[in-house]
């Protein structure tokens, strides 16, 4: 592909499978919208044969968000507020799109549009805590927690991440923006934003699987395959409703949706168990410190996947891109 993600043979090569396949003729460029039906049809079939061996738990409760307990009041609450304020911020960023007013957009405005999403995640709570967190300390309530380990995770994918998809799948920023290590500051807000709520959304469906099913292999192996597909249906999500804003761009619209969502998708299949963990104990809470650990940890886990899948398609990460 001529520096592209795979190169001029292997594209040649994946235009040869998607004619075989029927999603368009030798090598032409595939046709998207069939060649996504069939990666989803193949992942619901996935997860369909994955569910099949699944029993039952036997105790009752099955649930989205945590118990209404003492011991867990701080986590339900930080849930429920984030689940509250995604769609407020979800319909910003729609009317910015739908209305174009990002064309009046310089520097200063796209900082102050991603503080004004993604600051509502921490100051809120901090400023009009819920019911369960009014007599917790600040460090130890959930949502404090749950911003700092998303911030950091958040951070390290924008510090370091953004590279591969500048370098892997020829992506740009094109905006005028301040920036730090040649990323626009107003997308680290914005992913702030966009992680708080992926992840809840994470958090309740693996807490359904884990209060519906009898724990063994068979829950285990499902667990796997939810995460795999959502990981992977969230980075698509993105990547489709991401092409409607003009300044950032794919080389290559058809492999940004199928194998560069895979790619995103890498972050994910880390991070959804990992946040998952957070808090989710009734007797094992974790200390900011632990919150950080935890992060990082599933940071430099993420940063090794994207960097052997780098390796593997052969593309040098310091060229000038």
């Amino acid at each position: 592909m001529g520096g592209g993600l795979l190169g001029g043979g292997a594209r040649a090569q994946l235009g040869r499978w998607a004619g075989d396949l029927g999603f368009g003729g030798g090598g032409r460029e595939p046709d998207e919208v069939r060649a996504m039906a069939a990666i989803f049809a193949g992942l619901a079939a996935g997860l369909m044969l994955a569910a099949l061996p699944l029993e039952r738990s036997a105790r009752s409760g099955q649930r989205w968000l945590p118990p209404a307990t003492k011991s867990m009041g701080s986590k339900r609450w930080g849930e429920e507020f984030v689940a509250a304020y995604t769609p407020v911020w979800i319909a910003a960023i729609g009317t910015v799109i739908v209305l174009q007013l990002y064309e009046g957009f310089r520097r200063w405005e796209y900082l102050a549009f991603g503080l004004a999403e993604a600051g509502p995640f921490l100051l809120i709570p901090l400023l009009r805590p819920g019911p369960p967190d009014r007599d917790l300390p600040w460090h130890q309530r959930y949502i404090v927690k749950a911003n700092l380990w998303i911030g950091i995770f958040s951070f390290i994918g924008n510090y370091w991440y953004t590279h591969y998809f500048y370098r892997v799948l020829k992506a740009d920023y094109t905006f005028d923006g301040h920036r730090l290590n040649d990323v626009p500051i107003s997308m680290f807000l914005m992913t702030h934003a966009y992680f708080m709520s992926y992840h809840l959304l994470s958090n309740a469906v693996l807490r359904r699987i884990r209060t519906s099913f009898a724990p063994g292999r068979a829950r285990d192996a499902f667990q796997v395959a939810v995460v795999g597909v959502l990981a992977y249906t969230t980075a698509f999500m993105e990547s489709l409703t991401i092409c409607t804003f003009p300044y950032y761009r794919f080389e290559n619209r058809f492999l940004a949706w199928t194998l560069g969502s895979a790619f995103y998708a890498i972050y994910f299949v880390v991070s959804f168990p990992m946040f998952f963990r957070l808090d989710e104990s009734p007797r094992n809470k974790f200390t900011l410190w632990q919150t950080c650990v935890e992060a990082l940890a599933a940071g430099m886990l993420v940063l090794c996947l994207l960097d052997f899948v780098r390796l593997a398609v052969g593309v040098e990460l310091f060229a000038p891109h």
